[in-house]
């Protein structure tokens, strides 16, 4: 769990996503999806946080871009959204790709929908699956190959960096097996990898899930609406930061 001041210390990080998120709402050109906008935020927050890399994805642009990008990635046409080719872009919008697909619906990858009739049969089915070009399961694997690929690029780049920061995830880790205050065994490049891949999909996936979530439910409801509102308004000015002790 996380303490309620080092939260705090994140919500003008939090407010500045947000913020550039949120600048072209009051006049969409198109329709806003909002489990699409909620994913990218919480990509570019813990992105930052655990990579100290700033995606760019809550950027004032189409929010169906980086969608378009990883597709094109996928199908072999295309580079990531960004600086064209570079590991950063290509991972992002792969890890967008990925987290996109994973549907309960028919269509889904056939493995997960069979899961839930019988789950006995979805891993065997799965493994066969992922062998057989263009099958939703081939994807995906092709994908979390290319994302495990990626992000080992972005940790070696990371290692190899003499002056970095300790404000985010990975420079904590690689600082600490550099200093030898933990023992090399245990913060292996392979586990090092594993655990950013999961901090990022696992974190952004789930806290885009939430967000979503909690929106649909809310708006089903107007008078709670009004007194969600209410409460949030009744805070204080907008330019006033939560402090440790308002979040616990």
């Amino acid at each position: 769990m996380y303490q309620p001041s080092h939260l705090a210390s994140l919500v003008p990080t939090m407010q500045s996503f947000i913020e550039s998120a949120t600048q072209n709402l009051d006049t969409p050109i198109e329709d806003i999806i909002f489990s699409n906008l909620s994913l990218r935020l919480a990509t570019d927050l813990i992105g930052d946080a655990a990579f100290g890399v700033n995606f760019g994805l809550s950027k004032p642009h189409s929010v169906c871009e980086s969608m378009k990008s990883a597709n094109n990635i996928n199908g072999g046409g295309g580079s990531g959204c960004g600086s064209g080719g570079d590991e950063v872009s290509d991972f992002i919008n792969q890890h967008i790709y990925s987290t996109t697909q994973l549907k309960m619906d028919l269509s889904g990858s056939f493995s997960i929908i069979l899961g839930l009739l019988a789950p006995i049969l979805q891993e065997p089915f799965r493994q066969i699956l992922k062998r057989i070009p263009g099958t939703m399961d081939w994807k995906i694997e092709r994908t979390n190959k290319k994302l495990s690929g990626r992000l080992d690029e972005i940790v070696k780049k990371r290692m190899e960096e003499k002056n970095r920061t300790s404000k985010n995830f990975l420079s904590l880790i690689l600082n600490a097996k550099e200093s030898r205050t933990v023992s090399e065994n245990v913060f292996s490049p392979d586990y090092i990898s594993a655990v950013t891949y999961e901090h990022l999909l696992a974190g952004s996936g789930t806290t885009s899930f939430t967000l979503s979530s909690i929106v649909y439910l809310v708006v089903g409801h107007p008078d709670v609406e009004k007194k969600l509102l209410y409460e949030i308004d009744g805070f204080g000015p907008h330019d006033l930061t939560p402090t440790a002790q308002d979040l616990h």
